[in-house]
C-alpha cells in the first residue's frame, strides 16, 4: 500500500491496486459519523460509439444511465436497495457525461457493505424481461425531465452550441432511445467497460486502510479477470462554429430565464493543461461575474436579475462558459454579459483575494467525508490522479498569467436560449 500526502493539510490518502486491477483510494477520518464508499466506472453518457478489436459498436443514447438503473437488480425480485436498506445503509448511483458512480453510505458493517457494493456492481445479472420492465421506468424519468422547463432550456442550449459533442444529448436519452435498448446493448457495455481495471473505489470516513485492503482482496480472491482491452472511442472533432445562435421557447414558467453560452476554441490556450485552465478561468470568472463582483451587484441594484450563475466546462476542443439568469429583462442581461465578456478585468488585489478564497474552501472540504470522496473522484476523472498540492498550484499563479487567460478568451461563438412564460389569454365575455 502506498501513501499519497496532501501537502500543507497533514492529510493522507492510502492507495493500492488489487489483484483484479481495481485501484482503491482510502482517506481515514476519525471525526466522521459516517463512511462513504463509491465505485466509479469510467463510462458515461457520451460513450455510445466505440470499437473493440475489429468489432464496432453504435449504441443508443442513454445506455450508460440505463445500465446504472438495471445494475441494482441482483436476482428475480431482489435489488441492492433492498439489501442495503435491510442493514440500515443507504445506496444510490448517478450517471454523468464521462462516468457512472455507485455509492454506499453506512456507519458500521464495513465488510458487509463494501463486499456487497463490489458484488452488485460487478455481478452481470441481466434478462430480457428485466430490460423490458426497466424501459417503462426510465421512459417515465425521461418524460419528467422534459416536463422541467429549465432542463429543456439547458438541453436546447447544448444542442444549439454543439454539432458533434454528445453532451448535446440527454444523459437519460429520449423516449425513442430507451425503447430501442436491447439486452445485447446492456451486455456490450458491461462486458467492455465494467472491468475492475476501468473502475476505481474510493472509501472515506472512520476506517482502517488495511481493513479495506483485506476486504477488497478477499472479494477478488476467487475471481479471475482477463487483461482489460480498452475500447477505442469513436468521436468527431467538434467545430468552432455553433449550430444556432438563439432560440425562444414559450413554456410553463412564471418569469423569463436566460441561458447563454460562449464556446472558446481550446487552440487559443496552447501550453496550458486542464488543471491550470480550470483554476485560472474560475478565478477570472469569479472576479468578473461572481456574487461579490461589481457586475453582479450592478444587475441586482438595477433589478435586472433574481438570480445569476455561471459554470465552466473544459472540453477536448473548447472551453465552454455558460450563464443562467432568472430575469424579466433577458435581452438587457444578455447585452450586459456580452459587454463584460469583451472587457474582462482583473486587479492584483482581487486576484490575491480569490486565490486565498479557493485555498480556504479546499481546506474546509476536509471536514466532510462525502465531499472528500467526491473530490477524489473528480480528480481521478479529470486528471487521472489526486491533486496533492492544490495550494502550491494556486499560489504559483501570477497576475500576468491570469491576464494572459483573459486575453485568450477571444474568437468565441455565442448561443443563447430565452424561456418565456406562456401567455394566458383571457376568455372573451
Amino acid at each position: 500500500m502506498k501513501t499519497i500526502k496532501i501537502k500543507d493539510l497533514d492529510e493522507k490518502v492510502s492507495t493500492f491496486t488489487s489483484k483484479s486491477g481495481l485501484k482503491v483510494y482510502i482517506w481515514p477520518y476519525d471525526l466522521s459519523e459516517e463512511i462513504n464508499m463509491s465505485l466509479t466506472v469510467r463510462y458515461g453518457s457520451v460513450d455510445t460509439d466505440f470499437k473493440v478489436g475489429k468489432k464496432t459498436y453504435h449504441l443508443p443514447n442513454g445506455i450508460a444511465h440505463f445500465l446504472e438503473h438495471i445494475k441494482f437488480n441482483e436476482k428475480p425480485n431482489v435489488t441492492a436497495h433492498d439489501f442495503f436498506y435491510s442493514i440500515g445503509s443507504y445506496t444510490n448511483a448517478y450517471t454523468t457525461y464521462d462516468h457512472t458512480s455507485y455509492e454506499v453510505t453506512c456507519s458500521d458493517n464495513i465488510d458487509t457493505n463494501l463486499t456487497h457494493l463490489l458484488y452488485f456492481v460487478l455481478n452481470p445479472y441481466f434478462t430480457k424481461e428485466l430490460v423490458q420492465k426497466e424501459k417503462g421506468i426510465i421512459v417515465e424519468e425521461c418524460k419528467m425531465s422534459l416536463d422541467n422547463p429549465y432542463n429543456v432550456g439547458y438541453q436546447n442550449l447544448l444542442q444549439n452550441l454543439y454539432k458533434y459533442n454528445k453532451k448535446r444529448n440527454l444523459v437519460t436519452g429520449l423516449e425513442k432511445d430507451v425503447k430501442n435498448i436491447t439486452i445485447d446493448d446492456v451486455e456490450a457495455v458491461f462486458d467492455n467497460f465494467y472491468h475492475p481495471e476501468n473502475m476505481f473505489l474510493v472509501v472515506t470516513g472512520k476506517i482502517n486502510p488495511f481493513e479495506i485492503e483485506k476486504i477488497v482482496e478477499t472479494f477478488f480472491a476467487d475471481k479471475e479477470y482477463s487483461k482489460y482491452v480498452k475500447p477505442k472511442m469513436i468521436t468527431k472533432k467538434e467545430p468552432d462554429d455553433i449550430v444556432k445562435e438563439s432560440d425562444s421557447i414559450n413554456t410553463n414558467i412564471t418569469k423569463e430565464k436566460l441561458f447563454l453560452a460562449y464556446k472558446v476554441p481550446k487552440k487559443n490556450y496552447k501550453g496550458w493543461d486542464t488543471l491550470n485552465l480550470r483554476i485560472l478561468h474560475n478565478i477570472v470568472l469569479n472576479i468578473n461575474f461572481g456574487t461579490t463582483s461589481e457586475f453582479h451587484n450592478y444587475l441586482l441594484q438595477n433589478d435586472l436579475i433574481d438570480d445569476f450563475y455561471y459554470s465552466l466546462s473544459i472540453e477536448k476542443d473548447h472551453v465552454v462558459i455558460i450563464f443562467e439568469a432568472s430575469t424579466s429583462y433577458p435581452q438587457e442581461v444578455l447585452k450586459e454579459v456580452d459587454k463584460q465578456m469583451q472587457h474582462l478585468n482583473i486587479s492584483e488585489q482581487e486576484f490575491m483575494r480569490k486565490k486565498r478564497a479557493i485555498i480556504a474552501t479546499s481546506i474546509l472540504g476536509y471536514d466532510d467525508s462525502y465531499e472528500v470522496n467526491s473530490d477524489i473522484r473528480m480528480d481521478l476523472i479529470r486528471y487521472n490522479k489526486i491533486i496533492t498540492d492544490l495550494k502550491g498550484v494556486i499560489n504559483s499563479f501570477t497576475l500576468e498569467e491570469a491576464k494572459e487567460i483573459v486575453s485568450k478568451i477571444t474568437n468565441y461563438k455565442e448561443s443563447y436560449i430565452i424561456l418565456k412564460p406562456i401567455e394566458n389569454k383571457s376568455e372573451e365575455a
